[in-house]
């Protein structure tokens, strides 16, 4: 018996190690980035956790060598987004999770557009979501400038003929980069990246879902993240968000103007 009971202790042990493979030894999940950049030599990186109301809060900075090679060792207590600067308004979204040790590599003067990253299943899917930014954003940028020069070079009748040309060409962008992130949410329900999908940019100043018409995607969101990470703070966030949302929407829709956006705040 007292054989057997040591057996059990043992496996008992080996679980509890199995579970906390990755941890640190405060309880906390662990996940390292390191790659290397081009034009990033000797420069300063910075790392800030993307909270669960999108504020930034500041980690930590991270000089690359003469190479460009970096290297962080990070911990979080629960699955968050994490911002990796290389400049105020250019940087990257990664979504760890533990043990994971993340790959990139890009021009750091342009980390945005050029970035790729391994190692990270879930900052895949974050790459994926900008690459579909990025691509709308040339072709949004090239129908303005055609719609630009066709201003400059044709007479007013000829111009409007070509302008309703661009303007179909521009809501047909719409309505590709539209089915895009509705498949990827569909594709990737329960996934804390469909939070960033859910709330994409088109033409920088506007955006690929509003409430109105779209607040099913928006339950949808929610729906497949509280079958999979209630706990998560980013997800408790967001379901306030939701529920706030769909109460005032209950109480404005009936004098809602025509053609008034409706945003999920």
């Amino acid at each position: 018996m007292r054989y057997f009971n040591s057996i059990v202790t043992l496996v008992i042990a080996a679980v509890l190690l199995a579970g906390c493979k990755g941890k640190s030894g405060n309880g906390e999940m662990s996940f390292e980035i390191k790659g290397t950049f081009e034009n990033a030599a000797n420069k300063t990186l910075y790392i800030e956790e993307m909270t669960p109301d999108n504020g930034p809060r500041f980690l930590d900075s991270i000089t690359c060598d003469k190479n460009g090679k970096f290297s962080y060792k990070g911990t979080m207590s629960y699955q968050t987004f994490y911002n990796l600067h290389g400049s105020e308004y250019d940087y990257i979204v990664l979504l760890p999770n533990d043990g994971e040790t993340i790959t990139l590599n890009g021009d750091c003067s342009d980390l945005g557009t050029t970035y790729r990253v391994g190692g990270s299943p879930e900052s895949q899917l974050m790459w994926q979501i900008q690459s579909y930014i990025n691509d709308a954003n040339r072709t949004i940028a090239d129908i303005a400038q055609q719609d630009k020069q066709n201003r400059a070079t044709l007479s007013e009748a000829d111009y409007e003929k070509a302008h309703s040309v661009t303007d179909s060409i521009f809501i047909a962008e719409h309505n590709t980069v539209y089915m895009m992130f509705y498949n990827f949410i569909e594709d990737n329900r329960g996934s804390l990246s469909t939070l960033y999908a859910v709330d994409a940019p088109f033409n920088h100043t506007g955006r690929v879902f509003y409430a109105e018409p779209d607040f099913e995607v928006f339950e949808s969101v929610l729906e497949g993240l509280m079958a999979k990470t209630p706990d998560n703070p980013h997800t408790q966030y967001y379901r306030t968000r939701v529920e706030r949302a769909r109460s005032a929407r209950m109480l404005t829709q009936q004098q809602q103007q025509p053609g008034q956006e409706f945003i999920v705040e």
